[in-house]
């Protein structure tokens, strides 16, 4: 099989969603299928203005001074066909069997595509701008649920809103976890488990001020016994100097800072899924999050982890409070969901995948 997956723009800095598909393009080669990653310059039909970002952006890349390769935080296997060109538009792609859309701007182009660049995919793997678009955004988004292609979602969260919106979901492929490298390397209840995490990201619907807000209620309710990390990638102003912070890890480097945490906070306002969660978790951390959608995939509340309403970091700091408090229930809540993350493998992820482009849905 012939498979063409379409990002949308360079890939120079990791990102949860297209780490995702150059994850599942290195083992659809080792399972003998011929695959090629398609990098677009410019993707939004009908934006003047991007187009000419996007003209800037493929001469600067083609000529070596930007770097659109992942090559600095993903290895990409060399199998793959890694393909960088101005636009998504037919003449830049070639024919094969199954062409998967992985954005609502590359999906507008697959729809019009001819039939011989294959079998018309979409893979949903988040909300992306809808929830701070504007109508006529919002409309334009929605339409690609019913664009005619197949749609493939990565959880329940995608699945829901897929369907809110009149789109018929094909299949469901949950994320796979690299367990070979997120392990338990630290017992559950080992002592030099003194950390509690969170991510920094830069959208404010990560909601990563909130995750600052309830961790200092929680710090200003008694001496708490933890110091506090987090990553991403530059340092943004706004957080505390009490705050230790980690610029664009390594997956190991974040493997073993995951291994030394005991509670790791996810304070997104709404997740397809939340890849940081799920990878601490596997590591043996106890997760505290909201309940942002996506954390439904992998995670139940009091039986695999703590989760509050987005946007409370009150509440969010009460689940803090609760479990930097309660060490057996952090301990209990650790376990169970350490064994529960364990069922979402790549294996497990490429295969449903694959079988999915197969059958065409």
């Amino acid at each position: 099989m012939k498979v063409t997956f379409l990002l949308p723009g360079s890939s120079p800095f990791p990102s949860g969603g297209v780490k995702v598909v150059y994850e599942h393009a290195n083992r659809f080669v080792d399972r003998g299928h011929a695959v090629s990653v398609v990098h677009a310059a410019f993707v939004e039909k009908g934006n003047f203005r991007l187009r000419a970002r996007g003209v800037a952006s493929y001469f600067l890349n083609t000529v070596g001074v930007l770097h659109w390769r992942p090559d600095r935080w993903f290895r990409i296997d060399e199998r793959v066909a890694m393909g960088w060109v101005p636009s998504l538009a037919p003449q830049w792609i070639s024919a094969g069997d199954a062409v998967v859309a992985t954005s609502w701007q590359t999906a507008e182009w697959v729809r019009d595509y001819p039939q011989v660049k294959g079998r018309k995919f979409y893979f949903v793997q988040d909300y992306e701008r809808y929830m701070e678009a504007g109508p006529d955004l919002r409309t334009r988004m929605a339409a690609t649920y019913n664009a005619g292609l197949k749609n493939i979602v990565i959880s329940p969260a995608c699945r829901q809103m897929v369907e809110s919106h009149g789109g018929m979901v094909a299949c469901q492929v949950p994320n796979g976890l690299d367990l070979g490298v997120l392990g338990l390397k630290a017992a559950i209840d080992a002592p030099t488990r003194c950390l509690v995490g969170f991510p920094t990201r830069p959208e404010w619907f990560k909601g990563t001020r909130d995750a600052v807000k309830a961790l200092e209620l929680a710090r200003s309710h008694f001496n708490f016994p933890f110091e506090v990390w987090s990553f991403g990638g530059p340092r943004p102003d706004y957080l505390p100097a009490w705050v230790n912070y980690y610029e664009r890890p390594t997956d190991s480097e974040l493997a073993d800072l995951y291994n030394r945490t005991t509670i790791f906070v996810v304070p997104s306002l709404y997740e397809g899924w939340g890849l940081p969660g799920s990878e601490a978790m596997a590591c043996g951390a106890a997760l505290v999050s909201t309940d942002n959608g996506g954390v439904r995939a992998y995670a139940d509340h009091e039986k695999t982890a703590l989760l509050s309403p987005p946007g409370e970091p009150e509440a969010l700091a009460a689940n803090i409070m609760r479990l930097v408090t309660a060490q057996d229930l952090r301990a209990r809540l650790a376990q169970s969901g350490y064994e529960a993350i364990r069922q979402f493998t790549w294996e497990n992820a490429n295969a449903a995948l694959e079988n999915c482009l197969l059958k065409g849905g």
